[in-house]
């Protein structure tokens, strides 16, 4: 598990904010968001965001954002 603090005002920017650290492979996975939402999970103090209103989520001082592929089992 890997943590990072970045500053922004909502999730559209910590992601932006995190292609730029992460680089292209991470960013890559971002884009892919724009086609397919379910492509990553975030989670917000510990509470699922809806994939539709993601990128606008406006995040506060201290939140915790959690960051995960899709999870799929059998």
């Amino acid at each position: 598990m890997s943590e990072l603090s970045v500053q922004a005002k909502t999730v559209g920017e910590l992601l932006d904010a995190l292609s730029s650290r992460l680089g292209k492979a991470f960013e890559a996975v971002v884009r892919s968001t724009e086609s397919d939402p379910e492509r990553l999970v975030i989670m917000i103090n510990g509470r699922n965001v809806s994939p539709t209103a993601l990128r606008g989520h406006r995040l506060s001082d201290g939140d915790d954002v959690a960051i995960f592929p899709p999870v799929s089992g059998g």
